[in-house]
């Protein structure tokens, strides 16, 4: 014991100590404690959107007719819970299927589906888009577009800015987009708008919402809405409206805004099941 603390205290002697000020990862420390695991992601169980009171409209063949060159005629919705989308009329036969599922769209091409009357009464509803955008030039994504009012609503990407707001600007709410493929959550209640966006698998975050309450907008949706997917109506010559993304799932929900508990569960077990790969018809 004797030789041993005369080698150390000769080796100390030799060698001063070093100190340094820096963190280092708990990984290297020498700890009595082992260390805990971080707490897992909480699992949510994946369900079929009709079973979450969803409309959906899944990116791919068992839902699309094609004609003879593969353009896509009419897009059908799962078990034909919803009104068919058909080709908005300066869409002559742009859209196509991608190899992976979804619907292609190109730069100042319109490859844009309307369904007719797809929301009336509009007090409440919400959408998800699942979403491929590697430019972050998306531009529309959806348009709620009343058949008796010039005023419309619509979802947009530009710059890689997401925005929902309507063409009349009384209502507006924006944020960053999570960019590739990402899911966006499109609220509206009686002329108040929220949005959120994630990544895909990722949970949605607080939602982000409008100031207040739109009089104006709340009356221009107050009838019938045709829904546009990939464009804002059936007028020619917007280009600049028109950009370059892949979306493969559209889900809406009447009657609830995703604002609530409920409403964000459903939506998030829908969503997993859509990322599973499940078809299902």
């Amino acid at each position: 014991m004797g030789a041993s603390s005369g080698i150390a205290g000769a080796l100390m002697e030799i060698f001063e100590p070093v100190f340094i000020d820096i963190t280092v990862p708990d990984q290297v420390l020498l700890r009595k404690d082992p260390l805990t695991p971080p707490p897992p992601k909480p699992c949510t169980p994946a369900s079929h959107p009709n079973d979450t009171d969803a409309i959906w409209y899944c990116g791919h063949a068992p839902a699309m007719t094609l004609n003879s060159d593969g353009a896509i005629l009419i897009w059908q919705p799962e078990n034909s819970l919803g009104g068919p989308a058909r080709q908005a009329e300066p869409n002559t036969g742009q859209a196509r299927l991608g190899e992976n599922g979804g619907v292609i769209y190109h730069r100042e091409i319109n490859g844009g589906f309307v369904v007719d009357a797809a929301i009336v009464d509009a007090e409440k509803f919400c959408c998800a888009l699942r979403v491929n955008s590697e430019q972050g030039q998306a531009r529309t994504l959806l348009t709620v577009n009343p058949t008796q009012h010039d005023n419309y609503l619509f979802a947009s990407e530009k710059d890689g800015m997401l925005e929902w707001r309507d063409d009349g600007g009384t209502a507006s709410v924006s944020m960053p987009s999570p960019g590739g493929e990402f899911w966006v959550l499109l609220g509206y209640d009686s002329g108040k708008l929220r949005m959120s966006a994630a990544k895909v698998g990722d949970v949605f975050p607080t939602s982000q919402t409008s100031a207040e309450n739109a009089t104006e907008l709340a009356v221009a949706l107050a009838e019938a809405n045709d829904l546009f997917i990939g464009c804002r109506s059936h007028r020619k010559g917007i280009l600049k409206t028109l950009g370059a993304s892949t979306i493969f799932d559209v889900l809406i929900w009447l009657d609830h805004d995703g604002g609530t508990a409920v409403d964000q569960s459903k939506i998030t077990q829908a969503c997993r099941f859509v990322e599973s790969g499940g078809n299902g018809a």
